[in-house]
């Protein structure tokens, strides 16, 4: 209502000012459904300028992402690459140096709105790393030392699709609160295109103090059916235990079985329409998630 759109208005003038004494604000747009798209930049201090393509981060829960892939699916590459333009000059225009993500909000008619950039390397830059083939901390730290970014724009090529999902130290079933303590078991899944960046190991302690992610999961393929199928498979090869410890994997795996989400068509709404949901009950035996005949790299399948 006008009203309340007066209070808020004027209440968040007084905490700008209070905070950064300055009270200017500005308005946005409200979406109720939209995609949560990236563009990652590489831009160094003598005016170059590269992006790496677009990644869609919609998979959230309390605006903290849980599922990453690039590049975006189901958008047409027209709109992929306006947006990916558009972020470019943008940080051009205002002298940004470094490795940076500007980030978007994509409404249902495919209009993009401008949300923020992050000035450092993101958790869900090895995604894109997968598909470019390009190193991206060391290329950030070229352009630290004042080296002419290495890269022109039609060298950059996407291949493939990659996708991320994070392994966090929660539980779910309550609302996503962390669920801490020491690891009895901990072996990450391997197998081709598929890699784990993580701190952690058998013996470690997961404590409550610092942010709950404990692994990266990333996979690559050629095509996006494949990458899912890769990445079901890790994560039913990640094995890990502890008392009190519980971790967000199931809840990806549901993620990974959503019609929307398997079509690319899901939006920043999909975790909390999944939690709204009733949990599907558990099984004594898991069923097998992917054949090997539906993958022709996956030579070899972890048992224990």
């Amino acid at each position: 209502a006008p009203r309340e759109l007066r209070r808020a208005y004027t209440r968040t003038r007084a905490a700008a000012q209070a905070a950064f004494g300055d009270d200017r604000v500005y308005v946005e747009r409200y979406l109720t459904e939209a995609r949560h798209v990236e563009v990652q930049v590489l831009c160094d201090a003598h005016g170059n300028g590269v992006h790496l393509g677009t990644r869609d981060c919609s998979v959230q829960r309390r605006h903290q992402k849980l599922v990453e892939e690039a590049p975006a699916p189901a958008l047409p590459a027209a709109v992929l690459d306006t947006i990916a333009e558009t972020a470019l000059r943008g940080a051009l225009q205002v002298g940004f140096v470094g490795a940076g993500t500007l980030e978007f909000l994509v409404d249902a008619e495919e209009k993009f709105h401008f949300l923020e950039i992050n000035c450092r390397i993101q958790v869900e830059h090895p995604v894109t790393e997968m598909v470019t083939g390009i190193d991206l901390v060391h290329e950030q730290l070229h352009i630290a030392a004042g080296v002419p970014l290495r890269w022109r724009q039609e060298e950059i090529r996407l291949h493939g699709v990659a996708v991320e999902c994070r392994v966090n130290t929660e539980d779910p079933a309550r609302g996503f609160a962390p669920a801490p303590g020491r690891l009895e078991r901990f072996t990450p899944p391997g197998g081709p295109f598929t890699r784990v960046d993580t701190h952690a190991s058998a013996g470690y302690l997961v404590g409550p103090w610092y942010d709950s992610l404990l692994a990266k999961v990333i996979v690559w393929a050629p095509d996006r059916e494949l990458a899912l199928n890769r990445l079901e498979r890790a994560l039913d090869e990640f094995d890990i235990a502890g008392p009190g410890v519980h971790t967000t994997i199931p809840f990806v795996r549901r993620v990974l079985d959503d019609a929307a989400f398997r079509k690319g068509r899901y939006t920043t709404g999909l975790v909390d329409r999944l939690l709204a949901a009733p949990a599907p009950g558990p099984t004594v035996t898991p069923a097998p998630r992917t054949a090997p005949a539906a993958d022709p790299d996956a030579t070899h399948r972890r048992t224990r």
